[in-house]
């Protein structure tokens, strides 16, 4: 299926209550894919006929979608989709905003990054599972509990400013999907209800994700699907 007919099949299952989030799923899902090269064209249509300020707005969401969950799949597949993106910006086109570069200069301090990363993931995971999996990361690797549990939730995942917890998780859901992560994508598409989303939204994210993995080639067998999910499980894994 040519990118352009895949795109709108996404964009088709968009709902109001999703307004405004097929394009950050499924971008994050295809560098996740290790599709990035056809996130341009799917950032051209998401964009198409929209003012100046809405097509930044777009720009906007769309690289702190897939710069936020490189953490999951890599860095280089994340430059694989926003490289080819920023060469097609014209001067005007380019929205330079960095929501972290701008907290920091504006004194945002480590303790509201800490307090803030230690909410999202306390309520991804409910407190008490989230205090094990900070124990079982320092007991076995502390350098682990260092990056997992401070540099990627204090400083990345938590930040809020463009996407909200809801959006992200849907972001990172697909992600994990998409890289093959079947465990962690079922963590994830409970913090999306969790973090105040519905089950409606979290099948819109697995949808997406599904679709473009099939599409792509990613093994998605293993993936529970929403209504298999029990929601009120906490047990650490």
């Amino acid at each position: 299926m040519a990118p352009v007919e895949l795109f709108d099949e996404l964009r088709a299952l968009e709902s109001t209550e999703t307004k405004d989030q097929w394009y950050i799923v499924a971008a994050t899902a295809m560098a996740a894919a290790g599709a990035g090269p056809d996130v341009t064209e799917l950032y051209q249509m998401a964009t198409k006929g929209k003012s100046l300020d809405e097509e930044k707005h777009i720009q906007r969401r769309l690289k702190e979608a897939i710069l936020k969950t490189s953490i999951l799949y890599g860095v280089p597949r994340s430059l694989q989709a926003l490289l080819p993106l920023f060469s097609i910006l014209k001067e005007e086109q380019i929205d330079h905003y960095g929501p972290r570069t701008e907290a920091m200069k504006n004194g945002e301090t480590q303790e509201e990054r800490r307090n803030r990363g230690r909410q999202h993931f306390d309520t991804l995971w409910t407190p008490v599972a989230a205090q094990a999996n900070r124990n079982k990361n320092f007991k076995y690797q502390p350098d682990l509990y260092l990056l997992n549990l401070e540099t990627i939730y204090e400083l990345w995942l938590s930040e809020n400013t463009i996407l909200n917890a809801v959006e992200t998780q849907m972001c990172t859901t697909a992600a994990l999907i998409c890289s093959g992560s079947p465990q962690q994508a079922m963590w994830h598409t409970k913090g999306i209800v969790r973090h105040g989303g519905s089950l409606d939204t979290a099948r819109f994210a697995q949808d997406i994700a599904l679709r473009i993995g099939k599409e792509y080639g990613c093994k998605v067998d293993a993936v529970a699907k929403v209504d298999e999910i029990d929601f009120d499980d906490a047990t650490p894994h």
